[in-house]
């Protein structure tokens, strides 16, 4: 089974998003920040990371800008999502728009984890 990380500091959205992908077989770690985002992504090792942009602390260019100078971590495919329109100096891997479509997260999770 695949894992995946949700770093978002909205526990709402964490739990959507981890109903929908359990429910289709993925195993969900949650972490409510950033700097604890990084922390699992080193310690589990996660197939694909969901990312929030818009968190206080560390925002989700701060984590990206970190995961992708990481040799631990710079492979992990990194899915973004955000209300900002501006978005094209991020590296993602994917983009997904707030509010959150769920069938078509669902959608670009099961395309990337193939």
């Amino acid at each position: 089974m695949k894992k995946i990380l949700i770093i978002d500091d909205n526990h709402q959205n964490r739990l959507l998003i981890k109903m929908i992908l359990e429910k289709n077989g993925y195993i969900i770690i949650e972490a409510d920040s950033g700097i604890n985002g990084i922390k699992l992504a080193e310690q589990e090792k996660p197939d694909l990371i969901l990312l929030d942009m818009m968190m206080p602390e560390i925002n989700g260019w701060e984590v990206m800008k970190t995961l992708k100078g990481n040799v631990n971590t710079m492979n992990i495919p990194v899915i973004i999502f955000s209300a900002l329109d501006e978005i094209s100096e991020i590296d993602a891997d994917g983009y997904i728009s707030k509010p959150i479509d769920l069938i078509k997260l669902l959608e670009i999770v099961s395309e990337m984890l193939k």
